[in-house]
């Protein structure tokens, strides 16, 4: 396993570069003309899905308690929340953005890297392209998802890095790099000064895997904060701030303080040739990604046997030790929506009863649902044995009948995945649902346009912003 910062460049320099440097330059010195379509395709699709499931987040209980603390911290119209426009500083908004797209655990994830890298860079991103263009300085739509594309690249790699269990939020720690990424590719910095930001993201590292553990409402919070983290970080650097130079892999970088265990060979090789966008998996589903491959197979397995709740005896789950860990925990009668997007027997009891699992599917009242309840109780959940600390799939789904007959379902790749995309139809229709009480229906085609043309476009926050934000 890679632990050290040295490394061979290859293209990307001298023998002699630091990981650090590879990173960087690649972030600030590949043109746009390099970036392929592929990338930018999946780019696209998967801008849309962030800001959708960003307008749906304005649904969170402690939205307005969190943007009242964001008024809070500081005066300025430099930036728009996604629903309602509400205008703060940039690093606020990108805070608060971040927070709705993550949520509703409805966000896309890398789920080699176990990172939601889109939502704080897209998060970030907008931020600084709007206060750009309120400053008379309109960010392109091409300049834009370079940006977002490299910013990925950045914190996927970094995330993907991991070879051991996840000791903090990686989904924010890691996805922090992508925020200051997007932010450093926009600002046009150089080596030094995006060396120097970068740096100071280790003093803002922003996730504890406690919140996880408990279900907490802070998990989004986190993800807001790793938005913050990226602007913050810039706005530091461009003023002659400075943060250590090993920012990754010193002997107190990130990686050793984060992900002791991991090796970064593979994804510096990669540079240039995988891009980590085309590599985003979709969530059908408003819950934990590790609750997806289960939620697949009984789906599969109601459809294939025609299998009604009222049918099923038992159901049991053989999963990978991130999903133990992750999802494996137990139904509990004073169940909150954020421990139930995080809970297996609770989702794969609604899939049972509904079919599917939807926005709705987490309201008060669901959640505290007897019929749920005493479904949920009849889940077990068992290791499979899987070496790979890191690896959603694959899962296996047994679902034993009433009348003695036991159903089997093994998941390789779930419902949204790279290896198993999400249908278009079924992408329009998931961002119809975002949008549904908040903007109105005609808004998804003309985002769906917008976006189609985004690389056309002269200014970013002007093509996207309006179609946003719900007017009087």
């Amino acid at each position: 396993m890679v632990l050290d910062g040295e490394h061979n460049a290859g293209s990307m320099g001298a023998m002699t570069d630091t990981a650090e440097t590879i990173l960087l330059r690649h972030l600030l010195e590949t043109s746009e003309a390099a970036i392929p379509e592929a990338a930018r395709d999946a780019a696209r699709v998967f801008l849309l899905d962030g800001l959708a499931v960003g307008v749906a987040g304005m649904a969170h209980t402690a939205r307005a308690g969190l943007l009242a603390a964001a008024r809070g911290w500081g005066a300025g119209a430099e930036a728009s929340l996604w629903g309602d426009g509400a205008a703060l500083p940039a690093p606020q908004a990108a805070f608060m953005n971040a927070f709705q797209a993550h949520a509703l655990e409805f966000d896309a994830i890398h789920e080699a890297a176990v990172v939601h890298a889109m939502t704080p860079t897209v998060a970030a991103a907008m931020a600084e392209a709007e206060n750009q263009g309120r400053q008379g300085r309109p960010v392109s739509g091409a300049r834009f998802m370079a940006a977002v594309i490299l910013g990925l690249n950045l914190a996927c790699t970094i995330g993907a890095a991991a070879r051991g269990p996840m000791r903090f939020f990686r989904p924010a720690t890691a996805g922090m790099f992508g925020a200051f990424g997007a932010v450093a590719r926009l600002r046009g910095f150089d080596l030094a000064m995006a060396s120097a930001g970068a740096g100071l993201l280790l003093g803002q590292i922003p996730g504890t895997m406690q919140a996880h553990s408990e279900g907490s409402m802070a998990l989004p919070v986190q993800m807001g904060f790793a938005a913050m983290a990226g602007l913050r970080a810039a706005d530091l650097a461009a003023v002659g701030a400075a943060g250590p130079a090993q920012w990754l892999t010193g002997p107190f970088g990130f990686l050793k303080l984060t992900e002791p265990e991991h090796d970064l060979t593979p994804g510096l090789a990669a540079l240039g040739s995988t891009w980590q966008v085309t590599r985003l998996a979709h969530k059908p589903f408003p819950s934990g990604r590790l609750t997806h491959p289960a939620i697949d197979g009984v789906q599969r397995l109601m459809a294939a046997h025609k299998v009604r709740a009222a049918d099923v005896a038992a159901v049991r789950l053989y999963l990978p030790p991130l999903a133990m860990r992750l999802v494996g925990r137990p139904i509990k009668p004073d169940l909150t929506g954020n421990y139930a997007r995080l809970c297996l027997p609770y989702v794969v009891a609604r899939t049972l009863l509904s079919g599917s699992v939807g926005l709705h599917d987490f309201s008060e009242a669901l959640v505290r649902d007897p019929v749920t309840h005493a479904l949920a109780a009849r889940v077990a959940l068992h290791g499979d044995g899987n070496g790979d600390e890191n690896a959603v799939v694959p899962q296996r789904v047994e679902i034993e009948l009433r009348n003695g007959a036991v159903l089997d379902q093994r998941v390789e790749a779930a419902l949204g995945s790279p290896e198993n995309p999400l249908p278009r139809a079924a992408q329009i229709a998931k961002v119809k649902a975002c949008f549904a009480d908040i903007l109105p229906e005609d808004r998804v085609g003309a985002l769906v346009a917008a976006i189609t043309d985004l690389e056309k476009t002269q200014d970013t926050a002007a093509s996207l912003m309006s179609l946003l934000v719900r007017h009087p």
